[in-house]
């Protein structure tokens, strides 16, 4: 299975809170270079999507295959695009401002894979338990999720408590990460619908694959990751980077 499967790491230059942040340093390495070879050490393939000649420019100094896109609202709008310049039946997306995601998280969705064949129509969504404070940073994207099948009932910026009694792997939040798998058939689909309403107003793309009445099941991954949407993020990653390396 894994031989039918690509990574693919959307890239934009365009980012509101931090312009320019594929490029920005971690390690003397650009952002979305570093994730790429956190990728690449899965075996996989792996191809950054992006709409800049200059992210182009980069990927291609350091070795790493990348796919130029027309601009799109979403991530996995413009890996769906991409997709059509390759031939995997599974994709793997991995978004480029997730240098913490390593191939050990990515690896255990890969595991997962099968439950693409089992189930039609089926996201699969790396999630990690977070603490109340990360729960309430409007950066982060919570998710609600049910115990028994792991399924993915509602993102939102806000928090969405799980459980009272915190029985769920022993937690009461959930975060999303930049982590997702699906077919090759359900990514052309997702790209097919259009923006729906909570998707727009919670600027979280994967609802509209619910809101359209399809599934997400969640990838429990028990690691810290940080989603660098700041400056301050990325200070935050290369502190912790720079900790697991002493």
């Amino acid at each position: 299975m894994k031989s039918e499967t690509k990574i693919l790491i959307p890239a934009r230059m365009a980012s509101t809170r931090f312009p320019g942040k594929p490029l920005a340093p971690i390690e003397g390495i650009p952002m979305v270079v570093y994730c790429a070879r956190n990728a690449l050490k899965t075996g996989l393939d792996v191809f950054v999507c992006t709409d800049s000649k200059e992210i182009q420019s980069v990927c291609k100094l350091y070795d790493v295959k990348s796919i130029v896109t027309p601009d799109f609202n979403t991530g996995t709008d413009r890996i769906a695009w991409a997709s059509e310049q390759i031939k995997a039946k599974y994709l793997i997306n991995l978004q480029g401002d997730e240098p913490l995601i390593t191939k050990d998280s990515i690896n255990k969705i890969v595991s997962m894979l099968p439950d693409l064949e089992k189930t039609q129509n089926l996201i699969l969504n790396g999630i990690t338990p977070v603490n109340s404070e990360e729960a309430f940073d409007p950066n982060n994207v919570k998710c609600a999720v049910i115990e028994e099948n792991n399924k993915v009932l509602y993102f939102s910026r806000k928090p969405l408590l799980n459980s009272e009694d915190s029985n769920i792997n022993g937690t009461h939040y959930f975060k999303q990460l930049g982590l997702y798998a699906m077919s090759f058939n359900t990514l052309k689909r997702f790209a097919a619908l259009k923006q729906s309403n909570l998707e727009k107003s919670e600027k979280v793309e994967l609802l509209r694959w619910i809101e359209n009445g399809y599934h997400i099941k969640a990838c429990i991954i028990n690691k810290e990751s940080i989603s660098v949407d700041t400056p301050q993020d990325l200070v935050n990653v290369i502190e912790k980077i720079a900790l697991q390396n002493s």
